[in-house]
């Protein structure tokens, strides 16, 4: 019950982290630290999909084992730091073209690898820790990481470093998270593991592949959506990149609560299911709280926002004000959008995700043939997601009072856990 507790005053630390950084660093290289962790966003599916592979895995067996000795053990010790190694040799040949488009030196891109590379074990980790319900463990480690890059950012800071304080700070952060994790996950005790038969292997792969798929097809459209634009601001007007960070940490405020408000509604969505009465009521609910968020959304970005700019970030930042509005509404349509896709992935209805694709298709076109300015990029997200929410709702409407059932026996069942 702490845990979402917990992991939104985990946001609220990132969330210092970011005013701490502005301090600090010139508008420029605010912006480039923002437009790399962006990017560090998007590359971090790949972690977040070794996370719930490994649950799901740890979830099904005996949760006094270390994660050594699992039948499976080995080889999800060994899969996160293969594939770790493979990111980072293609991320290398992709060095020229990332270090044109954002405009940032090579040692720059490098750090961010490495967060990339630690990321992933750390992830396998977590996985474990998620996997046994170990949540307070898992907390420790969320706040290991962050606390650490915090300390570590603030040394490196007044010893006169700038960006690469952001980054040696984050991979410090995550190094230490590692360190935990290792200690808790893999070296808990000394037993040998087990090696699975290849039958084994065959057949858990199968039953555990329809939800890896889901969990990372949804995981990857929302860290695309909600950093493309970042990294498009970055390359295009690099000036304004740093204005654009701040509001966008403004903006994003309203996907956050929503997204733990989602993770509250999980457990009810995949548990009714097969339930359209109750899919109707939890759907009213979280319509009203989005009533509420929209409210916090106008008062936030019209009276208290530009008011807290210079307070928080300092008075060379208060170009952001020109973004807070817009803003804030793109990220509160993308929060609708958000949730019914959770209802989506929880009801075994996958036929969303071609939708997804084709907004992010739309959106790739829209910010590479009309960027005046960073608010074209804004607008663009707005009718992408205003005509998505719409389709959402309307789709909605028809599943839910059509009088057609799906047969519980064919519909694909699904782990809610992956979605955590």
């Amino acid at each position: 019950m702490l845990f979402p507790f917990f992991n939104v005053l985990l946001n609220g630390f990132n969330f210092f982290f970011h005013i701490a950084a502005s301090w600090y660093l010139t508008g420029t290289a605010y912006g480039q630290a923002n437009a790399l962790l962006a990017l560090f966003a998007l590359l971090s599916v790949l972690g977040l999909s070794i996370q719930l592979l490994t649950a799901k895995v740890v979830s099904k067996e005996d949760r006094t084992l270390s994660l050594k000795q699992l039948p499976l053990g080995s080889l999800l010790i060994k899969t996160p730091i293969i594939l770790s190694f493979t990111s980072c040799i293609i991320l290398l040949m992709l060095l020229p073209v990332l270090r044109s488009v954002l405009g940032v030196d090579s040692g720059s891109l490098l750090l961010l690898y490495i967060l990339v590379f630690l990321h992933t074990i750390v992830s396998m980790t977590r996985g474990d820790m998620q996997g046994k319900e170990r949540m307070l463990a898992l907390n420790i480690n969320y706040y290991i990481e962050v606390l650490g890059k915090l300390i570590v950012f603030f040394i490196l800071a007044v010893l006169g470093f700038t960006l690469a304080a952001v980054l040696i700070g984050s991979c410090a952060g995550m190094l230490f998270a590692l360190i935990h994790g290792w200690i808790y996950s893999v070296r808990q005790n000394t037993a040998l593991s087990v090696t699975a038969g290849n039958s084994k292997l065959s057949g858990i792969w199968k039953s555990l592949g329809q939800d890896f798929t889901d969990s990372l097809m949804t995981n990857l459209f929302v860290l695309f959506f909600i950093s493309i634009d970042m990294i498009f601001v970055q390359h295009y007007f690099p000036v304004q990149s740093s204005g654009y960070a701040i509001a966008l940490k403004y903006s994003q405020l309203v996907y956050y609560v929503s997204y733990s408000l989602i993770a509250a509604f999980i457990p009810k969505l995949g548990a009714n299911g097969d339930n359209k009465q109750g899919l109707r009521k939890l759907i009213g609910i979280y319509s009203v709280l989005m009533i509420c968020a929209a409210i916090g959304v106008y008062i936030g970005t019209t009276f208290i926002f530009p008011l807290s700019i210079p307070l928080l970030f300092g008075e060379a930042y208060q170009s952001a004000e020109q973004y807070l509005v817009l803003g804030g509404w793109v990220y509160w349509l993308f929060s609708i959008v958000l949730f019914f896709v959770h209802v989506h992935v929880l009801i075994g209805r996958r036929k969303f995700m071609w939708g997804m694709l084709a907004g992010a298709a739309a959106l790739l076109i829209s910010f590479g043939w009309w960027h005046q300015s960073p608010q074209d990029f804004l607008r663009a997200e707005l009718w992408l997601y205003s005509i998505l929410s719409i389709y959402f709702i309307i789709d909605a409407w028809f599943y839910l009072y059509s009088k057609q059932t799906l047969p519980a026996q064919k519909r694909q069942q699904h782990d809610p856990t992956i979605l955590n």
